[in-house]
């Protein structure tokens, strides 16, 4: 058993590796577990909303990260039904509060791995990777945590608090006992890749992210750099299991067919990557027991319209890795600041992150007539009043998110 006063996180995703760094940055010694031998590569999370790029900023990785994506100052909502533009909102008119007036498409991965080599510089930061965690016992001076190494065998890993940030099945979340409600979405989701540029005349002239209403096959279309820089779009559709197609969900023939109903500017589409999977918005009844924390996926999960996951996980762990850096610092009472961290974190998880992704996503699939139009004349006349505009801007980039949890003690 090692025997050291330092944290023990479990899971080395965009929440766990920069929760770790932030506080290895500040002389707190931090062990990062992970199964993956390697950073995956998935086809998911690839927005860092301004506020997020601010809170990165101050710790050095925004400045890494800003060269490897694409600028995105401008998102639009469409309706393929009546093919037109229907909002348009700009973070400019927010350069007063942001230091970073955009949101910045960048691949997870990007983020996670840029994070990993900032943190190597630093002797109180390690990671311990492929290694799996099975459980964990915590008692009043800390948490024994149980790791199977690669060869099989079982290491016991001792630390003064363990942050579950392992995702949506988070083994910590369970092993604490630790309830989590909400419900799973009856359509899946599937994202798919393709080279083909829809920023041009011919491609539809989209900006770089796009939300695109229709009552039967709505989607979400996003450009994102890819690993040489020369760009990459990616398609996000919904999947019943009852497609009237009668090909396989997920499928190259489905996708295909997907792309040129929702995107109709070409008969055929070079597709690069396929990844499809369920969607769920749940929320854990607590973020806090005794010395295990959550944060991220582990902690609340939703459908990612709005690029609310990775970054209301990130302003997770920040928040968290600042209460944990007073308690080592000040010798703070643990218990008072980790459950204001709960106070502050779950209630506004629920009251922003869940409903502005649910929000957007009943947005795009409304089915009656008269309600979708009514949904899409409000969503454009906000676009068209500066201060309304500020305020969605604002809700959806998760700044009034971290000032409502500012006020909360």
């Amino acid at each position: 058993m090692t025997q050291d006063n330092r944290i023990l996180i479990s899971g080395a995703g965009p929440v766990g590796s920069i929760t770790g760094y932030y506080l290895a940055k500040h002389g707190v010694p931090v062990s990062v577990f992970d199964t993956a031998p390697l950073t995956p590569r998935d086809h998911r999370a690839s927005t860092v909303h301004p506020t997020t790029l601010q809170m990165l900023a101050s710790i050095g990785i925004t400045e890494k990260i800003i060269p490897q994506g694409i600028i995105s100052p401008i998102f639009q909502f469409r309706d393929r039904f009546d093919d037109r533009v229907v909002a348009e909102f700009d973070y400019g008119i927010l350069s007063d509060i942001f230091d970073f007036p955009f949101a910045l498409q960048v691949e997870q991965h990007k983020v996670i791995n840029t994070t990993h080599e900032i943190a190597k510089e630093y002797d109180t930061f390690e990671l311990r990777r492929p290694c799996e965690v099975i459980g964990h016992v915590q008692d009043e001076d800390g948490v024994t945590l149980k790791v199977k190494n690669q060869e099989g065998e079982i290491e016991d890993h001792r630390g003064l608090f363990l942050l579950g940030t392992d995702g949506g099945r988070s083994v910590t979340r369970k092993d604490a006992g630790i309830d989590f409600p909400g419900f799973t979405w009856p359509d899946r989701f599937v994202i798919a890749t393709t080279e083909y540029d829809f920023g041009t005349q011919k491609g539809g002239k989209h900006h770089y992210r796009n939300y695109v209403a229709h009552p039967v096959q709505w989607c979400a279309l996003i450009k994102v750099a890819g690993d040489d820089m020369a760009g990459l779009w990616r398609i996000l559709l919904p999947a019943m299991d009852d497609d009237p197609s009668g090909l396989e969900i997920g499928s190259s023939e489905w996708v295909q067919k997907k792309f040129v109903e929702c995107l109709p500017y070409e008969d055929e589409y070079k597709i690069i990557d396929i990844n499809p999977y369920n969607v769920h918005q749940r929320v854990a009844e607590t973020f806090h027991k005794g010395r295990v924390l959550l944060a991220g996926d582990a902690a609340h999960v939703n459908n990612p319209l709005g690029g609310m996951g990775m970054n209301g996980g990130i302003h997770d762990g920040v928040n968290l890795a600042e209460k944990l850096l007073h308690i080592w610092r000040e010798d703070k009472s643990a218990n008072e600041l980790l459950a204001q961290y709960d106070r502050q974190r779950r209630p506004t998880a629920l009251k922003y992150v869940q409903a502005q992704s649910i929000a957007n996503k009943e947005l795009l699939q409304e089915t009656d007539m008269q309600q979708r139009r009514q949904r899409l004349d409000v969503l454009a006349a906000t676009a068209e009043d500066r201060d309304r505009c500020r305020g969605y801007l604002k809700k959806s980039s998760l700044w009034t998110m971290l000032e409502e949890a500012k006020n909360i003690t």
